[in-house]
């Protein structure tokens, strides 16, 4: 089956870090381009972490985009702070998720990706033979991909922009094929990153 991950849209920070925040403005246009991008694909089925600027960007997709627990980022609902921020003030829980040392947000990085692991190959295997979107974030988006490269001594490996857009070709036989890594549906002044890796399960 076609599996297409896509981190949300831009979320509205613009009074600060706050819990669940919903899109800004620029993340509403970021989820416009990604449904031009994606309209031609024939979706069987939209998932969705349930944080609302997952929602808000899986809604473009589809009204019936499902939530699943197992797809929300590190950290929940708690308190938001873009990743980009944490790095450019310094923040010690931008170093914590790039190594995946998650303590400081009270996850543990093997549990994390079991559960991320568990809901996507969940979703692939509802849908054999069908093109599925799920909405996620970066942390979840590289959990799984790493888990299924072998990667495991760090969370965060490739940079996954706000409405970046990763195509897996999943097998029965559990070989996960990226065939493509951070397409960008918007400008935003950096060129598409496109790779073919092949992983076994």
């Amino acid at each position: 089956m076609k599996l297409i991950l896509i981190r949300h849209a831009e979320p509205d920070t613009g009074d600060g870090p706050r819990p669940d925040p919903p899109l800004s403005a620029a993340g509403r246009e970021q989820s416009a381009a990604l449904a031009a991008w994606l309209a031609g694909e024939e979706l069987s089925a939209v998932y969705t972490s349930p944080l609302l600027r997952a929602r808000e960007t899986a809604a473009v997709l589809s009204a019936a985009a499902v939530p699943v627990a197992g797809l929300a980022e590190v950290g929940g609902a708690g308190e938001y702070v873009a990743a980009e921020v944490l790095r450019r003030n310094g923040d010690p829980r931008y170093a914590a998720l790039l190594s995946g040392d998650l303590a400081v947000y009270g996850a543990d990085l093997a549990v994390f990706r079991a559960t991320v692991v568990a809901a996507i190959d969940g979703i692939v295997g509802r849908h054999p033979g069908e093109t599925v979107a799920v909405v996620s974030h970066a942390g979840v988006i590289n959990g799984y991909l790493g888990s299924h490269l072998g990667i495991g001594s760090r969370l965060i490996w490739s940079a996954i922009d706000y409405t970046g857009v990763t195509r897996v070709l999943a097998s029965r036989d559990g070989t996960r094929t990226i065939w493509a890594l951070n397409e960008l549906p918007h400008p935003c002044g950096q060129p598409k990153e496109m790779s073919l890796w092949r992983a076994g399960s």
